[in-house]
């Protein structure tokens, strides 16, 4: 494991106080489920706001989401396989993968909301034979392992990264760091990437529950860049009924002052209300699983510890301590298909 990085020691002390519990000042302190609630209702808007949610829908007003599905669909064998198309907001299209089982529904649904990896290995397509060899080794053809178990499965491409919309690095003042370069310019008009590709997602489970063939039971679950949009999504929107992200949670700032996320994922204003287990907390009293590798060096073992207590004693809180969950695999930044799977089907037969 790689030592953490040290700031100047004026520059650590700075940073330790800006980064202070006691600065934190809408952070959850409820000691009651009754506290807890109305922390709730109080801190979801804030994190929309925060996100940039009244900037988004302003200049989505008016906008009817325009849906263009493929005519024909690639056989799989137990399931189809097609592409779909949502403009999420004006001249913005959200790319969807839709994974459909032949043996009639309804379904439940699945979103898999995918990461800096390339969105199409969620279906299981590959460029290359290394990409291929990372699909397998990395179990990252989650929509298939989905729909081979019965779900609806939806892949959409996150925006800022892969095949996703994206606002490109033009000249490489970021280093060619698209999502990194997104996020700087949406910012400048209050935006956040994070929040619109939450808003991706809240559009995309508004089409899915329309569906005829669909029975309203919905779950999200995504690694990396995946993980933090299906936390935050879930955060939100209270339709995701189970949650399942993938090395990803954490703290958002680690005790040496350093950003444990892409800066693609970064939220102006958050620790105003609070580190990441306080936005978890509002996925509460909904079931959710988070997964680390024991070899991530990106997510070390001793942060994740301490992050994963504190969402507890949160869930505790609220009432319902049994709901949340946390397992590591013993490797590294991937998923983890036998961790997962099995506690998705347990938590699917209580909804």
């Amino acid at each position: 494991m790689h030592p953490s990085p040290a700031h100047p020691e004026d520059v650590q002390r700075h940073l330790e106080h800006l980064y202070a519990d006691a600065a934190r000042g809408d952070a959850c302190r409820a000691t009651s489920g009754e506290e807890f609630s109305r922390w709730q209702e109080v801190a979801r808007p804030q994190l929309e706001r925060l996100l940039g949610f009244e900037q988004i829908s302003s200049s989505a007003v008016g906008h009817q989401m325009r849906v263009t599905e493929a005519s024909d669909c690639d056989d799989m064998g137990s399931y189809t396989r097609r592409q779909i198309c949502l403009e999420t907001e004006p001249n913005v299209v959200l790319k969807v993968w839709e994974l459909c089982p032949k043996s009639g529904g309804p379904f439940p649904t699945i979103i898999t909301p995918h990461g800096h990896e390339p969105g199409e290995s969620y279906v299981g397509l590959s460029r290359s034979d290394e990409e291929e060899r990372r699909i397998v080794d990395d179990q990252r053809d989650v929509a298939v392992q989905a729909v081979e178990r019965g779900f609806l499965a939806l892949a959409p491409a996150t925006r800022g990264l892969g095949s996703g919309y994206k606002i490109a690095d033009i000249g490489q003042r970021h280093d060619g760091r698209h999502c990194v370069c997104h996020n700087w310019q949406v910012a400048l008009t209050g935006r956040t990437l994070m929040g619109e590709r939450v808003w991706d997602m809240q559009r995309l489970i508004d089409w899915a529950l329309e569906r005829g063939d669909v029975d309203g039971r919905l779950v999200m679950l995504g690694n990396s860049g995946g993980g933090m949009t299906t936390l935050h999504s879930a955060a939100c929107d209270q339709r995701i009924q189970i949650a399942v992200p993938s090395c990803a949670y954490n703290n958002y700032i680690s005790p040496h002052g350093t950003l444990r996320h892409c800066p693609c994922n970064a939220i102006p204003g958050i620790l105003q209300l609070g580190e990441f287990w306080d936005v978890a907390a509002l996925v509460a009293p909904r079931p959710m699983l988070t997964i680390n590798g024991r070899l991530n060096p990106l997510h070390p073992v001793e942060e994740v510890d301490t992050a994963v207590e504190r969402l507890s004693e949160l869930y505790a809180v609220a009432g319902v301590p049994d709901r949340y969950e946390h397992r590591y695999g013993e490797a590294g930044h991937r998923f983890y298909a036998d961790l997962m799977w099995p506690w998705i089907e347990s938590r699917m037969a209580s909804l």
